[in-house]
């Protein structure tokens, strides 16, 4: 009796045999034994969304916990629109909210850091609440290592666009803007906009069109208001737009394994590089809590 089956490839989800020793259709080694893996930790196909949200919330938690073991005088938390509760602007500050200054001086993993910070309850939310939404699109249309790199370089090109603009609009437009320290998922939510947008210009037909149209008068929405409300970095949210777009223009629409084996390079590169950011920001923990 034969008892082999046909199983979903946990990286393209495209039907496979279960005794593959790579998938033929994105080159995904021994997906059998990934796909096992990936049931046993709670899903049934690789996703980064729920890691991403999971990082979010342990630092936002941490935001508020940190002035509790670092004697600095530093408070528990601030209010927010009066009443909802905020980490206060030196627990983000030493957990690494991207600013110009701290920039400068080398500190260049504050880019990825900041973009895992936020700066109160309804921030968080409704941040969570749009990679809930969007990452799993991006993950589908792309691939999860490709949603990797979207979210990741867009959140840096959205930092990097709030840091700078006000220094280029003084330099050479003589415009004073305030340059304020970054953080928050926004930019990085943008670039997924961004790449699905550009997924459906290339795509095309309807569908493209109608992609194209519904998630571009979100973003337009969502910069609107960004000149409504006070706190929210347009120049941060553009940026991260623009970086999500060109990344996904730069992306092929179809998956084959030599392709995807680079992504899933790259991407797995990202990964650690954001792994190193996460270091850094501790080894400036026991720094601090070592000079007390």
């Amino acid at each position: 009796m034969n008892n082999n089956r046909a199983i979903l490839c946990p990286n393209c989800r495209k039907l496979i045999s279960d005794y593959s020793r790579e998938c033929p259709h994105c080159g995904l080694k021994h997906p059998a034994k990934k796909r096992a893996m990936y049931r046993l930790l709670g899903g049934n196909q690789r996703s980064f969304t729920r890691t991403i949200i999971t990082i979010n919330v342990i630092f936002f938690i941490a935001s508020f916990l940190l002035p509790l073991f670092i004697p600095l005088n530093v408070p528990v938390f601030q209010r927010s629109f009066g009443i909802l509760p905020s980490p206060s602007s030196q627990a983000l500050g030493i957990l690494g909210w991207a600013e110009i200054g701290v920039f400068m001086r080398g500190d260049w993993w504050v880019l990825i850091t900041a973009m895992f910070l936020h700066g109160g309850v309804l921030h968080i939310l409704f941040n969570m609440l749009w990679v809930r939404d969007l990452a799993p699109q991006t993950e589908t249309l792309f691939s999860p290592h490709k949603m990797v790199i979207i979210y990741v370089l867009s959140g840096v090109g959205g930092n990097l666009a709030a840091l700078f603009t006000p220094v280029i609009a003084r330099n050479l437009f003589f415009i004073s803007m305030g340059n304020y320290p970054v953080v928050g998922a926004s930019g990085a939510v943008f670039g997924l906009i961004g790449a699905i947008i550009a997924f459906g210009r290339k795509r095309g037909g309807f569908w493209g069109r109608q992609v194209v149209r519904q998630l571009g008068m979100w973003a337009v929405i969502m910069i609107a208001m960004g000149f409504i409300f006070p706190g929210i970095s347009n120049a941060g949210h553009i940026g991260g737009f623009v970086s999500g777009f060109l990344v996904g223009q730069l992306m092929p629409l179809r998956n084959t394994p030599s392709n995807n084996k680079f992504y899933i390079f790259i991407g797995t590169g990202l990964i650690i590089l954001c792994g190193y950011a996460f270091f850094q920001m501790l080894v400036r923990l026991v720094y601090i809590m070592g000079h007390l």
